[in-house]
């Protein structure tokens, strides 16, 4: 096959046919990963020089990658992300930050950046990135498509670098609702003409939806009647947390998850003395600081955010409707400072499905100018193909299609 060109600088060294797939539900369809998967014959470097360096040539791709295959995927190589998964912005000091093509000038969001520039050109037809505190979520909602995070420890991490393992899950970026089934149905192994159940309302987080930036708010808003219009499903608004909660949510969800970093890559820190860019650096040396957490801390918190969605937020057979990321794609040369606020309220809208391990699905809006931002719908831990069949409905009843001056995503 000729190997398309990578107009985003997306890719570790540009496209290459690593392995392609023949029969299946997915082929003729293209495929990349994120640059933290076990790809055979290649090492895998994580956003770092320093850990590909150290790394050892895989013998074997990850299982994800595999299970793809053979469903007919053709695997076209790794994508550049931030250092070891460890930021939000998709900004590499090493490797370079990979375009953003619906909003020139913006950052694509990490760290699963190249993954979703590569999407959002049709460089590929879908990808795969990890998610521990919004890695799926915010690139797509940055860079104006579809994106999965499923319930954790659904797709098996083996093969792929950690960031902190009570969080990680493997996600998918694509840019149609409805290739989403066909690509869980092959990860999970199975088929998503089994069980359904009827959504008889959808919940939308008031108090969520006031940390959007007003020029993206209004938009937001009328995304969310349009699911409702599409699926024939009422939405019942109300304060779902709360201030004290959010914050609650979102400081326990960063006590852990540095805790967890510091223990996945702490020793590999202190041994090579890795150049890290300045704000994963600074990370970094605050999860040196953190006091490790016991299991059992982290599986109570875990059970009071669910039973949180089960009793408050996710009434039975309803889901929830949620912003992605508080605004549009930030400019490329944001401050430091800038970026740490934002991180912050990233952080608040993407920990409740952090902590719980709930799946969510990313839906792409769009402005009149073509600017995107992303409109989050959550599920109860286990409600993966539900939310691949809502992504499906949603797609074929018109959300998220754009012409815009880039490229245009077709509906079928």
């Amino acid at each position: 096959m000729k190997l398309p060109v990578d107009a985003t600088h997306a890719f570790m060294g540009g496209p290459s046919l690593v392995e392609v797939g023949e029969k299946g539900c997915l082929a003729s369809t293209t495929f990349a990963v994120k640059d933290v998967f076990d790809v055979a014959g290649h090492r895998t470097g994580a956003g770092n020089p320093c850990w590909l360096e150290h790394a050892p040539v895989a013998s074997r791709h990850a299982p994800c990658i595999e299970d793809l295959v053979d469903a007919g995927a053709t695997l076209l190589g790794s994508t550049i992300t931030d250092e070891l998964a460890f930021s939000l912005s998709g900004t590499n000091v090493h490797y370079g930050t990979p375009l953003n093509l619906n909003a020139p000038g913006c950052i694509p969001g990490g760290s699963s950046a190249g993954s979703a520039s590569a999407v959002a050109a049709g460089t590929v037809t879908f990808a795969l990135g990890t998610d521990t505190a919004g890695s799926i979520r915010v690139p797509a909602s940055y860079c104006g498509i579809w994106g999965l995070r499923p319930s954790h420890g659904r797709v098996t991490m083996t093969g792929v670098v950690p960031l902190a393992p009570s969080f990680d899950t493997i996600g998918v970026l694509s840019s149609s609702g409805s290739l989403l089934t066909p690509i869980m149905d092959s990860l999970l192994g199975t088929s998503q003409s089994s069980s359904r159940r009827e959504i008889v309302q959808l919940v939308g987080a008031r108090d969520l939806f006031d940390l959007v930036v007003p020029t993206k708010h209004a938009e937001l808003m009328e995304a969310a009647s349009s699911v409702s219009e599409i699926l024939q499903v009422p939405i019942f608004w109300n304060d779902v947390m709360g201030p004290d909660a959010i914050a609650e949510c979102r400081d326990g969800f960063r006590r852990l998850q540095m805790a967890e970093v510091w223990k996945s890559h702490g020793r590999w820190i202190e041994k090579h003395n890795p150049r890290f860019g300045p704000g994963v650096g600074a990370r970094f040396d605050l999860a040196s600081k953190a006091v490790p957490v016991p299991d059992y801390e982290v599986q109570m918190l875990k059970q009071q955010v669910i039973a949180r969605l089960e009793h408050v937020m996710l009434a039975p057979n309803a889901l929830l409707l949620v912003p992605v990321t508080p605004s549009g794609a930030p400019l490329l040369f944001e401050s430091g400072a800038e970026k740490e606020r934002l991180r912050q309220s990233i952080i608040s809208l993407n920990s409740i499905a952090g902590i719980s391990g709930a799946p969510e699905l990313s839906c792409p809006v769009f402005s009149f100018d073509g600017s995107p931002i992303g409109l989050g719908v959550i599920g109860l831990p286990g409600d993966d193909e539900l939310l691949c069949t809502i992504a499906g409905l949603l797609f074929k009843g018109g959300f998220g299609r754009l012409v815009s001056k880039n490229k245009a995503i077709e509906g079928e």
